[in-house]
C-alpha cells in the first residue's frame, strides 16, 4: 500500500530530484511518520550558574530520539517511499555511524530486510550496533568503495540501493526537524544546524525559511571538516583533500548535491568551530544542562557558547546525537581548552 501523499520516488535508490524539497513535503513526512518517533525536547542551556533561568540557548534533544539520533526521521520516511514490492526484497545503504542503526531500526519496524555496507576496519562499537537493530552488515575496501559495493549487492540480491545523501527524503524528513523547533519555541530568532553531507541542514532550513522566513539559520562545522563551508565559498560541491575531526559524524568530504542547493537558497551561512571549544561544549552540556552528547552533536550548541554568533538572539542548537563510546567520552572530558 503506498503511504498518502509522497510523490513517485518509490522505485528509486537515488531519484536525482532536480527540483527543491517542499514545505508539504516536508509536512506530509512528519504526517507519514510512526508515532513512535519522538517529539524531543526543548532544554535551555546556560554557560554559567548566573544565566540559568535566562537562558538565551536552548537545545533540540535528538540525543533522545529513538537509536540515540536525529536520522530515524529520514530513515523511515525513505522506506515510507520505496515500493511495497521493493520493500519485501529489502534495500542496501551505506553508512558507518548513525544512519546505519537508523536504517536498521526502521526496516526491523516495517519488515524490511536492510544491508548496510561500512568500511573495513570501522569501529566494533558501530557494526555492533547497526546489527543488534537487526541489519546484515556488509563490508568494503574503504570509503572510496561503499557506493559502489551498494550497487553491486543491489544488483545481485535484487534490492533497492538507497543513496542517502540525494535522496529526497532525506530533506524532508530531516525537515521535520524544523516545524518541530518553529511549534515548540515559537519566539525563535536564530537555529543552529551542523552540516556535514548537508541533509539535515538542508531539511531544517527549508522547513523554517519556507515558514518563517525571518529566522536566521545558521550551519555549523568543525574547522577540520570544512567541505560544505569550502563549497558554499566557491558555489558548488566541492571534495576536500582531508578531514581531521573529533566530531566523525561530520565527517564527509563533499555534500551532497541535492542538499547542497537547499543551503546554497536557505542557509545564512556556515561559521567554523574549533576542536577545543567542541569538547568545551561537550562538557558544558553535559554538566550544565545534563544533555550527553556525542561531539557531533556538540558542534552547533559550540557557536553559541564560543560567541560565533549573535549571542543576543533567542537561539535553538540540534544536539543531533548522542552516540559515543567510553574512549570517546573520556577524549572529550579531558581535551585541554585552547
Amino acid at each position: 500500500m503506498r503511504i498518502a501523499g509522497l510523490q513517485n520516488w518509490s522505485h528509486l535508490g537515488n531519484p536525482g530530484l532536480s527540483r527543491l524539497i517542499t514545505l508539504d513535503e516536508i509536512r506530509q513526512s512528519r504526517k507519514n511518520l510512526p508515532a513512535f518517533i519522538r517529539r524531543t525536547p526543548i532544554l535551555p542551556i546556560g554557560g554559567d550558574p548566573a544565566e540559568t533561568g535566562r537562558e538565551g540557548l536552548f537545545v533540540k534533544a535528538e540525543n533522545l530520539q529513538v537509536t540515540g539520533a536525529y536520522k530515524p526521521r529520514a530513515a523511515f520516511s525513505i522506506l515510507n517511499a520505496v515500493s511495497p514490492k521493493a520493500r519485501t526484497a529489502g534495500v542496501v545503504m551505506s553508512s558507518s555511524g548513525n544512519f546505519a542503526q537508523a536504517f536498521a531500526y526502521a526496516g526491523a519496524s516495517m519488515g524490511v530486510p536492510v544491508v548496510v555496507v561500512m568500511p573495513e576496519g570501522t569501529s566494533p562499537y558501530k557494526i555492533d550496533a547497526a546489527r543488534g537493530y537487526g541489519a546484515e552488515v556488509c563490508f568494503c575496501r574503504d570509503t572510496l568503495d561503499r557506493q559502489p559495493t551498494v550497487e553491486r549487492i543491489a544488483r545481485e540480491r535484487g534490492m533497492t540501493a538507497v543513496d542517502t545523501w540525494e535522496h529526497p527524503m532525506t530533506v524532508a524528513g530531516h525537515g521535520t526537524l524544523g516545524l518541530e523547533i518553529l511549534e515548540d519555541l515559537p519566539d525563535v530568532e536564530q537555529v543552529l544546524v551542523p552540516v556535514g553531507s548537508a541533509g539535515l541542514a538542508a531539511g531544517i532550513a527549508t522547513a523554517v525559511k519556507e515558514s518563517r522566513p525571518g529566522v536566521k539559520v545558521i550551519g555549523v562545522q568543525p574547522e577540520r571538516a570544512n567541505a560544505a563551508y569550502v563549497s558554499l565559498q566557491r558555489g558548488e560541491p566541492v571534495t576536500i583533500d582531508d578531514w581531521d575531526s573529533i566530531a566523525d559524524g561530520l565527517a564527509p568530504r563533499r555534500p551532497g548535491d541535492l542538499p547542497f542547493r537547499h543551503i546554497r537558497k536557505y542557509l545564512d551561512g556556515i561559521v567554523l568551530i574549533a576542536e577545543a571549544d567542541i569538547a568545551s561544549t561537550f562538557r558544558t552540556l553535559l554538566f550544565r544542562g545534563k544533555v550527553l552528547a556525542e561531539p557531533a552533536g556538540a558542534v552547533a550548541p559550540a557557536a553559541f557558547l564560543t560567541d560565533k554568533v549573535d549571542t543576543a538572539c533567542k537561539t535553538i542548537a540540534l544536539v543531533t546525537g548522542g552516540n559515543l563510546t567510553e574512549a570517546v567520552m573520556r577524549k572529550m572530558l579531558e581535551m585541554p581548552e585552547e
